[in-house]
């Protein structure tokens, strides 16, 4: 993941981060509710040996004290010194109860001891503190000679240098220190499950993931478009921002191979509902405007999809010629609209496979492409071979993948069916592309990032009428229609 896409990826989830940011912050300033009110005091003193006479003694006994403050501050949390407090104070605690509340530190520079001390009131804090200086010396005594109440003055003195005082506010709990540190840690947890995601998701979601998938190039991106969703699969209406993006497919499937321009192409997927009727039917409308004669042929014998678009009748079709019970260029329909020219699959028959798979089926591809630039919309690839046994017959295959749905495994897949059946795969087109929002962060944004294609506001803004499509009549061509 480079820098750019952890900003995309920021951009997207941004109330999904400022959630979990204040919602980090809001748990642990009611764990820290739960937690008790104590007071910290601390208090200071020099460490000192003896009475030096001379700079020599002066520089052993420095160097002694030294020794003596960094034992002392070993001594400040243990059990024997805090027997002493609780015997110099008189408390009615164990030891063991208050020996964790004090820690001790070493300044080796002037050899001074500061012992911290912490209580549930700001007078136990403070007497606590300024006991620990006192009972150090007096187990540190104690340990060296070992005798319980030495007779000797002790080589080893503190001189207090700043006594605790009465702290003026509890130190925990601090609900600045935990809102902070919730914060801090919802917003990365959110972090680390958004990138993780991300680093883990198959699903195909840029151009770069198709072509790496397939190693062929991405001939259209199409954005998910409401129109697109309907009955009419877009063929009727405005397509909105989809419109320019079949038009660059078309443009891209013209240019695929200029010396050996494609006449029969299949369009399939990997599996249903990627859009592969959808791409079809408005690929073959867009070619039909530009002034090509276009035959879509409904090759999807097991769930046909084409009749139901352009609302006509489908009752008689495909299925019908490749049995040999009609001519296939009498159930040709002639479409409202120009150049298109429409080839209903008819009755579902029981073995898709074998007609699609048949000698006739090819030698009616091979007629009507003299006529025609025949577009055939296929079943996906995965649950069964019909697309496969066409692009056999064909110039190549389009292949549909669905944004964010798709899965990278899947689209290998694909390939390596169409290439054990020796078809050429022409392209990939992505289609439902998000516009906006999460998955678009492999899009730089979405579509809108392309400045919502203000070069076209104008094309837009004239709302080019589409006609719709009519039931349609059955003619019969002359078969030395040229």
């Amino acid at each position: 993941m480079t820098f750019g896409d952890f900003v995309r990826l920021t951009r997207a989830y941004v109330w999904v981060l400022i959630g979990c940011t204040i919602l980090g912050a809001l748990l642990m300033v009611a764990k820290t509710t739960r937690e008790p009110v104590l007071y910290s005091a601390t208090s200071s003193g020099l460490v000192r040996v003896g009475q030096a006479t001379t700079a020599g003694e002066e520089q052993g006994n420095s160097q002694l004290a030294e020794d003596k403050a960094t034992l002392y501050a070993f001594l400040v949390s243990t059990t024997p010194v805090a027997e002493q407090v609780v015997e110099d104070l008189g408390l009615d605690v164990p030891p063991s109860a208050i020996a964790g509340r004090f820690s001790g530190s070493v300044d080796a520079s002037v050899n001074a001891l500061t012992v911290s001390a912490t209580g549930t009131t700001p007078e136990e804090a403070r007497d606590l503190a300024n006991a620990v200086v006192g009972a150090v010396v007096v187990v540190a005594q104690q340990i060296e000679t070992g005798e319980e109440n030495p007779k000797e003055a002790p080589l080893t003195r503190i001189i207090p240098l700043e006594p605790a005082e009465l702290p003026g506010a509890p130190f925990t709990p601090n609900y600045r220190s935990a809102a902070m540190k919730g914060a801090i840690g919802g917003l990365g947890l959110a972090y680390a499950v958004l990138v993780a995601r991300r680093l883990i998701d198959r699903r195909i979601r840029s151009a770069k993931a198709v072509e790496e998938a397939t190693g062929a190039a991405v001939l259209g991106i199409i954005p998910k478009e409401d129109a697109l969703d309907r009955a009419h699969r877009g063929v009727q209406g405005d397509l909105g921002r989809a419109a320019e993006a079949f038009r660059q497919l078309r443009t891209n499937l013209r240019f695929v191979d200029v010396d050996n321009e494609p006449r029969r192409i299949v369009v399939t997927s990997a599996l249903a509902g990627e859009g592969k009727s959808t791409v079809s039917a408005n690929i073959a409308r867009l070619m039909a405007q530009a002034g090509t004669p276009v035959l879509l042929i409904d090759a999807d014998l097991r769930r046909p999809q084409i009749a139901a678009t352009f609302e006509v009748d489908g009752a008689v079709g495909l299925t019908q010629a490749l049995a040999g019970d009609v001519n296939v260029r009498e159930v040709i329909i002639e479409s409202t609209m120009a150049n298109l020219s429409l080839l209903p699959a008819g009755r579902i028959p029981p073995n898709p496979s074998e007609l699609l798979g048949s000698l006739r089926m090819k030698q009616f591809i091979d007629d009507l492409s003299h006529d025609y630039f025949v577009i055939l919309d296929a079943p996906p690839l995965l649950p069964v071979t019909d697309a496969g046994l066409l692009s056999a017959f064909c110039d190549g295959a389009l292949l549909v993948q669905a944004a964010g749905k798709t899965q990278i495994e899947q689209s290998q897949h694909c390939r390596r069916i169409l290439d054990q059946v020796g078809s050429r795969l022409l392209g990939v087109v992505l289609n439902k592309a998000p516009i906006k929002g999460a998955a678009a962060i492999a899009y730089g944004g979405g579509y809108e990032g392309y400045g919502g294609y203000g070069a076209y506001k104008a094309e837009y803004a004239s709302r080019e009428a589409y006609s719709t499509a009519g039931k349609g009549r059955r003619k019969l061509l002359k078969s030395n229609k040229s």
